[in-house]
């Protein structure tokens, strides 16, 4: 189940202060002289003027400038010879840029706004140390007047995932994924909106951590805000620091840059600079420049050690040294693997699609199925292609499983079992072994009074079971028979976990069971219905496996077993080995596909994975996810489907 929104509560700024924990001293700010911390000495910090005009400054590598304003033409110049490498005959404001490589080559994307109110995406190489325009990708014009914009490059191994984030007149922000239209030099710059979110009033000025997914935003009279920058994550804001009394910041928040592994805010025309840590947020100091200078606007890419600024009381272009520290080390980045495709959306709205299952086609593997659960109306089913095939309205059904190579009144026959939640049941269904196509075939009532999670079992005796769990954490073992009249069932063996619990797994080979206990940990245990039910953690609740721990599945071949988890809490999915000592492998988010215009997942609650040959999309087996948000376009919950080839190269797995 997905866990609840966090909402954001807008306190008064003196009520926030006190949620502050990273702020020390707060009361004492004002009697605090006005000296540079040790950390950024105010030598350390270089000033000099450009020679170009305009509101916006940036340093490119190699001696190069480009700048714009409202007044001033888009240009690019060599400051070394004085030579103008490129001028645009459009004006604009608002610009960031991100550095990134192209076949080997030095490239830098730079976004502005002309006076249209037309996006420019323009991309420079650098071609034997000189910046060279390579295109001029422009948007059709914004209808929402704008008050900032950001660059965001997710880190992940597909480096055409670039976004925007508009900040709006009307304190919401949207983020668009950009898209040119060609490789040619003058093209049409296109944009899919993945998500829109209320900001803050006053907040002009963002940017983003693209290695730990953060978005920093500044609002002017109250802070600064960061928020997680994935489109799939929940908008929640997380105060960084306020503005005086309460915080360290003097005067009103101004503009945001990253550079060497801070982040560093400007006061709105003032001389004075603070200085974050990314990974945590730690407020690291103050920089102080010559008191003559107002800061209006600060940009750096975010390796450099010199950012451009704007002096408000000269209105001149500044380029600034900021002081050199150690950047810090992020080493729980989670990389991307992205969804190759995609079922039709649920026809119920809200918190509905839940758990798929995988059935092959032992004689057409492309013609595979995949089960799927609306907790709200029934058991679907679709094709590899994400094609909705069947509805068997079935009332709610949470989780799903199913075993192939049983038997229905004597006949070859598949069986899929759901946790039925309205009859505290197990639904079973039969599955036609050479078409895939799914019937209803009863219900087993159980004694339990909340239905929650399940999961199924064969054993080397080709005895079929069903584990099914309360949310109070009890389980029960069902071993399911066939007969002349249909399918029976027995109860084999109770236990439970100490709390709610919800995704299990059984691997058939090792005759071993796995349960999800959601706000604590993966226990394992044996399957076997006359075992002991002693359990063994795998993993617990920690900084790789988040809470909720929920869908989990089995990735088996003759020399591979993994365990995969859905660990919802991060929208993230852990590996771990399947054999004793169950150690942890890797894990990785779903993440969007540009090029399909297929989302990413976030927020799961089931999962299902198969390592068999399922034609040519999938031939070593493939992934499927529940997806909370069903974005580009925003529509109802759905599952994503994952090549299993993407998550191996990833993880580097044999």
């Amino acid at each position: 189940m997905n866990a609840p929104s966090k909402p954001i509560h807008l306190l008064s700024k003196a009520t926030a202060a006190l949620t502050l924990t990273a702020l020390s001293a707060c009361s004492s700010l004002d009697s605090q002289p006005e000296t540079p911390t040790a950390a950024s000495a105010t030598s350390q910090l270089a000033v000099a003027q450009s020679p170009l005009s305009g509101e916006h400054l940036l340093i490119l590598p190699g001696q190069h400038q480009f700048s714009i304003g409202p007044s001033s033409p888009a240009q690019l110049i060599n400051i070394q010879t004085g030579n103008t490498e490129w001028q645009a005959d459009w004006a604009g404001e608002l610009l960031d840029a991100r550095e990134s490589s192209n076949n080997g080559q030095a490239q830098i994307q730079i976004i502005s706004l002309d006076q249209q109110n037309q996006l420019h995406l323009l991309t420079l190489t650098d071609t034997d140390h000189r910046w060279t325009l390579q295109q001029d990708a422009v948007s059709t014009p914004i209808q929402q007047p704008l008050e900032g914009l950001c660059l965001y490059a997710p880190d992940s191994a597909h480096p055409t995932d670039l976004q925007v984030f508009l900040l709006g007149e009307d304190a919401s922000a949207r983020q668009q994924l950009l898209n040119p239209a060609s490789d040619d030099r003058n093209t049409s710059l296109n944009m899919t909106l993945l998500r829109q979110f209320a900001t803050a009033p006053g907040a002009q000025y963002c940017v983003t951590d693209d290695q730990r997914d953060t978005l920093y935003i500044s609002e002017e009279s109250v802070g600064l805000w960061r928020m997680n920058a994935r489109a799939e994550s929940d908008p929640i804001r997380e105060m960084i620091d306020l503005t005086s009394p309460f915080g360290h910041i003097r005067g009103e928040s101004g503009a945001l840059t990253l550079s060497q592994g801070s982040l560093w805010l400007a006061e709105a025309e003032s001389y004075r600079l603070h200085q974050y840590q990314l990974d945590n947020g730690q407020y690291l100091g103050s920089t102080l420049l010559q008191e003559q200078l107002a800061i209006d606007t600060l940009l750096s890419v975010p390796n450099a050690t010199q950012a451009g600024a704007l002096d408000k009381h000269s209105d001149a272009l500044i380029s600034l040294t900021l002081p050199s520290i150690a950047a810090t080390r992020h080493d729980n980045m989670i990389a991307t693997v992205p969804a190759n495709g995609e079922t039709q959306p649920v026809l119920t709205a809200g918190d509905a699609a839940d758990d798929p299952a995988i059935w092959v086609n032992p004689n057409q593997p492309d013609a595979s199925r995949v089960l799927g659960t609306n907790k709200k109306r029934g058991l679907y089913v679709y094709d590899l292609d994400g094609n909705e095939l069947q509805e068997l309205l079935v009332d709610r059904v949470n989780n799903v499983d199913l075993r192939q190579g049983f038997q229905y009144r004597n006949q070859p026959m598949d069986i899929a079992a759901a946790s039925q939640r309205d009859r505290h049941a197990i639904a079973l269904f039969r599955i036609e072994p050479q078409t895939g196509v799914v019937h209803s075939a009863g219900e087993v009532v159980t004694t339990l009074d909340e239905v929650y999670g399940l999961c199924m079992y064969r054993n080397q005796q080709q005895q079929v079971f069903v584990f099914i769990n309360d949310q109070d954490g009890r389980y029960q073992q069902y071993r399911i028979l066939d007969s002349d009249s249909g399918w029976q069932s027995q109860l084999v063996r109770e236990f439970a976990v100490a709390s709610q619990p919800e995704g299990c797994a059984a691997d058939d080979r090792a005759q071993r069971l796995f349960v999800g206990e959601e706000n604590q940990a993966v226990w394992t245990l044996s399957a076997e219905p006359d075992a002991s039910t002693e359990m063994h953690q795998v993993a617990g609740i920690s900084d790789l496996l988040h809470a909720d721990i929920e869908g989990m599945d089995i990735y088996q071949t003759a020399s591979d077993n993994y365990l995969l988890v859905s660990s919802q809490g991060n929208d993230s999915y852990v590996l771990f080995s399947a054999n004793p000592p169950y150690a942890y492998i890797g894990r990785f988010r779903v993440g969007l596909n540009p090029d399909k215009g297929i989302d990413g997942a976030s927020e799961t609650d089931g999962l299902a994975v198969s390592s068999a040959f399922l034609g040519a999309q999938y031939p070593q087996g493939m992934l499927v996810v529940q997806d909370g948000r069903n974005l580009m376009p925003e529509q109802n919950q759905n599952f994503k489907y994952v090549d299993w080839r993407e998550i191996k190269n990833l993880l580097e797995l044999p």
